[in-house]
């Protein structure tokens, strides 16, 4: 548990960006009015974030409970400053790349419903730099709809910070957890817990000097539900050279982007999900495919998945927005030689699940991501 009363010091000492004069709330009513939880302007600089256990806030607060175990709970937005954003994740926790997944994203004023897992933030990011990095960066693009036509000009990221939430009386509710998301270091190649400004997916392409003349395909497409392209070319690494960390042979973690699979949903219903999902290899090192085929981890390494099993996610009554899916990676940490010299990094592939029928399938988690 945390020192919260020091943390509370330090957290109200901080040059903090003043999001807006209205408060944000957590209601129990549709028309938020009853709303015994408040989410103040003061909060942590990103990355750093705070999470929150959902029953201990909401139980004693008369909140309703979900057939999945979470708890509902409306939540109230004012006018927000132009560009500015409020996120809710869910579930959250600081060992989750991003500290969590997207569940809602607003920049209108609105009373919307939300169900929440057993864990949760509240983060605030202004400007299109702060705003990506929190991964709103598709919906930032799908707000136009909404009026606001200028949001794809570059804005100076200026601020993000995870929430800090309050009781009517004033009293801070204490997080069960604060500090930074994973990330891997690019100059260490080590996961661990530190600053950064952009911790969005990247893709790498295969350099030039990893090429051959001719590239050989092989597309495993043993039926029609996805494709899993390989690729088998020269590389400039050295066979079998790879030496993961201790203990971080090969561990799972969640993408850094959500893809939206299925727009404009209102509940109660049960929608199917026809739509493809694509997730790509990614590495934290200036290597290509190639180079990762040569190298060696312990596992099968695929370029890219496509996944087109349908599927159907339930959308409680009174909830509307879009289903999102994030993809899991299996990854691996650690060294390897390219080049006559050592390179050190992250290397992940798109995690499959087996279907009943012996398919393959992207292993990730869909959500119901509400916005304004």
């Amino acid at each position: 548990m945390v020192q919260f009363n020091k943390l509370a010091v330090w957290l109200l000492a901080l040059a903090l960006h003043s999001v807006n004069a209205g408060t944000y709330k957590m209601c129990k009513d549709n028309t938020c009015n009853d709303c015994p939880v408040g989410i103040t302007n003061a909060g942590t600089g990103y990355p750093d974030c705070v999470t929150y256990d959902t029953e201990s806030v909401l139980f004693n607060q008369g909140f309703s409970g979900t057939p999945g175990g979470g708890w509902q709970t409306y939540i109230d937005i004012p006018k927000l400053d132009y560009q500015c954003r409020i996120i809710i994740k869910s579930p959250a926790n600081t060992d989750i790349a991003g500290c969590g997944y997207m569940i809602a994203s607003f920049s209108q004023p609105t009373c919307a419903v939300l169900n929440l897992e057993k864990t949760f933030m509240v983060q605030f990011c202004c400007g299109s730099g702060d705003c990506n990095a929190a991964g709103a960066s598709r919906l930032l693009k799908r707000s136009a709809k909404f009026g606001e036509s200028s949001l794809d000009i570059e804005a100076a990221a200026s601020g993000m910070y995870s929430l800090v939430l309050q009781y009517p009386n004033g009293t801070d509710i204490e997080p069960i957890r604060i500090g930074s998301p994973p990330v891997l270091s690019r100059d260490e190649g080590m996961l661990e817990t530190e600053k950064t400004e952009d911790i969005t997916e990247r893709a790498v392409s295969l350099p030039s000097s990893s090429i051959d003349d001719k590239l050989t395909v092989d597309n495993n497409n043993n039926n029609n539900h996805n494709t899993i392209t390989t690729l088998t070319t020269r590389s400039r690494c050295e066979t079998n050279s790879w030496k993961p960390n201790a203990g971080q042979d090969e561990y799972t973690r969640p993408a850094d982007n959500t893809q939206i699979v299925h727009p404009a949903v209102s509940g109660p219903g049960e929608f199917a999900i026809t739509q493809s999902r694509t997730q790509t290899f990614t590495t934290s090192m200036s290597i290509g495919f190639a180079d990762i085929l040569s190298l060696g981890v312990s596992f099968e390494m695929s370029e890219s998945v496509q996944d087109t099993h349908a599927t159907t996610f339930p959308v409680e009554a009174g909830q509307s927005g879009e289903i999102g899916f994030t993809s899991f990676f299996v990854c691996t940490a650690g060294t390897g030689r390219c080049d006559g010299g050592q390179v050190k990094g992250e290397i992940c592939t798109p995690k499959v699940k087996k279907a009943g029928d012996g398919s393959s399938y992207l292993d990730g988690i869909y959500s119901l991501v509400v916005h304004s």
